[in-house]
C-alpha cells in the first residue's frame, strides 16, 4: 500500500522542476506562511527552532518525502521555525491549491498524509517526555534509536545513520553539550552497541541500544 502511495506522489511532483540546495543551505526560514508544499526527492532536512540565546534545537530529521510544509498547506498558520538541508537536497514544490486539489481526489493519499503528520507528532511528544526524564546516556541511546527506527525497519537488529549525523546535530536534539554527546557515543561503543564512524553511526545490537534508551 504505502508503495502505491509513494508512486501516486512521485507522479504527482513529477510535474514541477526540480529545485536544489547545498548541504547547509536554508530552505525555509521562521516568519513566511509556506505558498508551497515540498517533497523531497534526494537528501535529508532537519527542522529545527533558535532560542534566545542563539542555541539550535533540533525537533525532526526528514528524508525523501513530504515535508512539515504540509501541515501549513492544511492550516495556513506562519511557519515559525527553521529547515535546512543536512546533505545535498533535492527539492520539488507544488502550490498549496493544486497540492489539496490532488488529495481530494485521492482519498488513499489524504489518509496516509494525515496518518504520518499524527505518527511523527506523536512520536515527538514521546520523545520530548523521555528526554526530559532521563540521564545523558538514555538520552542519547534514545536519540540514536529514533534516527535508527526512521532509516530502517523496527524488528531489524542492524541500522545505520548514514546522512552525515554529528555528535553537534545529536547535542541540539537532546538538550545536551556536545562534549557530553561525545563521552555517551563512546561509552555506547565500548558497550558493542554502535559503531560511530565519521559522521555515520552504525547499530550492532538494537536490543541492548533499546534497553539503553529505556523505552518501548
Amino acid at each position: 500500500m504505502e508503495q502505491v502511495i509513494q508512486k501516486k506522489l512521485e507522479e504527482f511532483f513529477s510535474r514541477y522542476p526540480i529545485i536544489k540546495f547545498e548541504k547547509g543551505e536554508n530552505i525555509l526560514r521562521p516568519g513566511k506562511v509556506s505558498e508551497k508544499v515540498g517533497f523531497i526527492k534526494s537528501g535529508y532536512v532537519r527542522l529545527y527552532s533558535t532560542n534566545e540565546a542563539g542555541q539550535e534545537i533540533t525537533m525532526q530529521f526528514f528524508k525523501p518525502t513530504l515535508y512539515l510544509t504540509m501541515i501549513y498547506a492544511l492550516t495556513g498558520i506562519e511557519n515559525r521555525l527553521s529547515f535546512e538541508a543536512i546533505t545535498p537536497v533535492e527539492v520539488q514544490e507544488a502550490p498549496n491549491k493544486e497540492m489539496l486539489d490532488f488529495l481530494n481526489e485521492n482519498q488513499d493519499v489524504k489518509e496516509s498524509l494525515t496518518k504520518s503528520i499524527m505518527v511523527a507528532f506523536l512520536d515527538l511528544i514521546t520523545n520530548t517526555a523521555n528526554l526530559l526524564s532521563g540521564n545523558a546516556y538514555s538520552r542519547v541511546a534514545l536519540m540514536v534509536c529514533s534516527l535508527t527506527n526512521r532509516m530502517a525497519g523496527l524488528n531489524e537488529n542492524y541500522s545505520t545513520i548514514d546522512f552525515g549525523i554529528t555528535h553537534k546535530l545529536i547535542a541540539s536534539l537532546t538538550g545536551l553539550t556536545r562534549e557530553t554527546v561525545t563521552l555517551q557515543m563512546i561509552r555506547l561503543e565500548k558497550e558493542g552497541i554502535i559503531v560511530n564512524k565519521s559522521k555515520s553511526v552504525q547499530v550492532l545490537n538494537k536490543e541492548k541500544l533499546i534497553s539503553a534508551a529505556k523505552v518501548e
